[in-house]
């Protein structure tokens, strides 16, 4: 079972990328007939726009012509005229420079009409035979039939941004005109004239050539990217068809490694010859810096200059050697790479031996292509190192000797771009090419079989290998991937363990001890930590793990505690002392920090309250120490309350007293021990005030239930006995002073109003 899991899981780390890679060539198919058909929709959306601006011009050859002779006209007069329609110098610059941008416009149109109609409308057809019809292709045909296909597919590529390109300037063009011809109409049609109509007539005409040049330019590239796409599908036909008869002979074989081999003799005389270069530029560089002393490079003298001049020559032989060994050493990876498609090609391969192959080519190609990233990077900083060494050398005042030294270095510098860098960017590419035809071949072998050959192996030495990896050791122990596996997996199962035998030691606790909830719940807990570490010491101790493998974790968890963990350990500490100090237990009713209603459940971390209104508030378990908490049944479940009447005035005090006293005896909520009481409060400014005071269940019944009842069965009672509760009153008192001219005098009159 073991081993049908590992195939399972090779099939997928093997095939899927194999499948991928199909996918891809196929995608590439048809990629360009999509982006064929994409560019063909873009440009039909564009037509009638484009026959709507074009309507409104002549592009004949003989029509471009006349409007370019009336143009030459118009601009000699045009001086003149703009002084007698009162341009001023800035209009007159306009108008100036849209004349000549419209004389340009039709003479670029003239030239690019006339060139595309003398252009032969298929210029490769007489290519498309240049392979020949082959009956026995060998390999070597196919790989030189791949690299036209990626020649031609990069050529595709820049004619699709090219185009994408024009189509977007189409769309400015048209959208231009448009916005010209609609400012146009609105002036004709009596709306906000324009300030210069003349100009503005000729910038419209001048857009639309423009839509017409650049739609002829569009129309053109269109062209030309239908030949490359169909050379691309002729191309690909070809390959598909030469795939199914393709040969790979021994004599090739030998064939192509004697080339490569005989190459790799000739750059290994040339890379003596360079060594040899170095060595004779390093003694000159040495006897360059013994004559320069120890004066400094700048500023530039006889002595700094020759060392200059001389330093860019071993740099470029110290690149010429460099790219000898590169090249030397990819012409003989390449070597092998055939000798690994031959097998290939032959059946002759082990499952290992592909597997092995199609994980190194991978690896190869990626390390190529950053070495390809590589040189791109040195030489964009060697060209600004030229450009400074230039620089230098155009110096004014500089002696003629000094700057012709200074340009020597220059051109060493050149030359390293043009016969290093250079050779580097054509000789990667072809390592790459070849490294990628190697790992698509591979990947076309793996089959089922190997897979299981590859399974059955080496599947257990992989595995085994992998779990004795060692990750770290101390003094007389050490950890492997194995044994951390297994002190994971023990130690997750410790948690399950753990709250399992809590739970269990928590039912028993209800059931034989009837032990309250709270203490049930704190037992739990303290269990579960307690046997959590014990299973996990368990572990440790089984596995040969000493506590001190784990020491390194010491700082980063105090950290962690100090930290990310603060407010964590407080919450459990503070429900620890809440646990066991028991300020209130589950189905209190208790108010804290604004928050009242009953305790649902005190966790290890935070308590549950349920609110009067039906809803769960959870609260960290420090609030109840950082805050005042009442508890309104921790002794008992009776609660008072207070109710507030006012009669008027001209009531019987005694009799509401009695009144008062039988109601609230008589409601069935209302406690009997302690009894209720009514008290004659005070002689308030608007009536007589009274209070009732009486208690009631918490758990059984609802305060403001009770006091609603109270006053519904008083209010009946008063108005059954007469007694009224007044309204609000008030005494206003309105004095007039008058004085009169002989004596003072006051009048008063006093207006009670209720």
């Amino acid at each position: 079972m073991k081993k049908f899991l590992f195939a399972l899981i090779l099939v997928f780390a093997l095939v899927l990328p194999c499948l991928s890679a199909e996918t891809t060539e196929d995608r590439s198919s048809d990629y360009v007939t999509d982006i064929q058909k994409e560019i063909s929709s873009d440009i039909g959306k564009l037509r009638e726009s484009i026959n709507q601006e074009l309507s409104a011009i002549k592009l004949g050859s003989l029509d471009i012509s006349a409007r370019i002779t009336e143009l030459a006209v118009l601009t000699e007069k045009s001086s003149d005229d703009m002084s007698a329609w009162g341009y001023n110098d800035e209009q007159k610059d306009l108008h100036t420079r849209i004349l000549s941008e419209l004389s340009v416009a039709y003479s670029a149109y003239s030239a690019l009409s006339q060139s595309s109609s003398t252009t032969n409308q298929d210029s490769k057809t007489e290519n498309a035979d240049s392979l020949g019809t082959v009956e026995s292709p060998d390999i070597n045909m196919s790989d030189s039939l791949r690299r036209e296909i990626t020649k031609v597919s990069r050529g595709f590529d820049v004619q699709v941004f090219y185009l994408q390109s024009k189509l977007n300037k189409l769309k400015l063009d048209l959208s231009q005109a448009a916005e010209l011809q609609k400012k146009l109409t609105q002036a004709q049609e009596g709306g906000e004239g324009l300030e210069l109509p003349r100009t503005h007539v000729l910038q419209l005409e001048a857009a639309r050539v423009n839509v017409a040049l650049t739609n002829l330019q569009v129309r053109a590239q269109k062209k030309a990217l239908d030949l490359n796409v169909t050379e691309i599908k002729r191309l690909r036909g070809r390959l598909e068809s030469m795939q199914e008869k393709l040969i790979f002979p021994q004599e090739l074989l030998d064939s192509n490694l004697e080339k490569l081999q005989a190459r790799i003799t000739e750059l290994t005389t040339e890379l003596n010859e360079a060594h040899k270069a170095l060595d004779s530029a390093n003694s000159s560089l040495v006897r360059a810096r013994v004559a320069l002393g120890s004066a400094d490079i700048m500023p530039l003298t006889l002595a700094s200059s020759s060392y200059l001049a001389r330093s860019a020559r071993v740099n470029y032989w110290e690149h010429m050697v460099s790219l000898l060994d590169d090249e030397i050493t990819m012409n003989r990876e390449i070597q092998q790479v055939w000798r690994d498609r031959f097998k290939l090609f032959n059946d002759s391969a082990s499952g290992e031996e592909i597997w092995n192959l199609s994980t190194s080519a991978e690896t190869r190609i990626q390390e190529l292509n950053r070495q390809l990233e590589g040189i791109r990077t040195m030489e964009n900083t060697l060209l600004r190192q030229i450009e400074n060494t230039q620089a230098q050398a155009n110096t004014e005042g500089l002696d003629g000797i000094i700057q012709q030294r200074i340009l020597q270095a220059a051109e060493n510098q050149r030359k390293i771009i043009s016969e290093v860098y250079n050779r580097y960017e054509s000789l990667i590419p072809t390592a790459i090419f070849y490294q990628q035809r190697l790992q698509s071949e591979a990947n076309d072998n793996i089959s089922a079989v190997r897979i299981a050959e590859k399974v059955s192996s080496f599947s257990k030495e992989t595995i085994m290998g992998f779990l004795n990896t060692q990750l770290w050791e101390g003094e007389g122990y050490s950890v492997t991937v194995g044994k951390l596996v297994i002190a994971i997996l023990v130690f997750l199962s410790s948690f399950f363990l753990s709250s399992w035998g809590s739970h269990w030691i928590k039912r028993r606790m209800l059931r034989r001890v009837k032990s309250s909830i709270t203490a049930a719940n704190a037992v739990q807990r303290i269990v579960f930590y307690i046997l959590w570490v014990a299973f996990a010491l368990i572990a440790l101790n089984i596995l040969q793990i000493p506590l001190t493998a784990f020491a390194f974790m010491g700082g980063a968890i105090a950290v962690g505690l100090g930290f990310g963990m603060q407010n964590i350990f407080n919450n459990l500490i503070s429900g620890f002392i809440v646990i066991f100090s028991r300020p209130f237990k589950v189905s209190d009713m208790i108010e804290v920090a604004g928050t009242s209603g009953m305790v649902e459940d005190i966790g290890s971390r935070s308590t549950t309250i349920r609110t009067y209104d039906g809803l769960d508030v959870i609260l960290p378990n420090r609030y109840f120490l950082e805050n005042s908490v009442t508890n309104w049944t921790r002794t008992d479940l009776k609660k008072r309350e207070i109710l507030k009447v006012g009669v008027s005035y001209d009531s019987d005090s005694r009799e509401v007293e009695k009144l008062l006293t039988d109601i609230v005896k008589d409601h069935s909520k209302v406690l009997k021990d302690p009894a209720p009481f009514v008290i004659f409060k005070n002689f308030g400014d608007d009536a007589l005030e009274f209070e009732i005071y009486y208690w009631f269940e918490l758990k059984s019944s609802s305060g403001l239930k009770i006091s609603s009842d109270l006053r519904h069965h008083i209010a009946a009672v008063f108005n059954r006995e007469g007694i009224n509760i007044p309204y609000p009153q008030r005494d206003i008192h309105i004095i007039n002073d008058e004085i009169k001219s002989d004596s003072s005098q006051k009048k008063g009159d006093d207006v009670k109003n209720v």
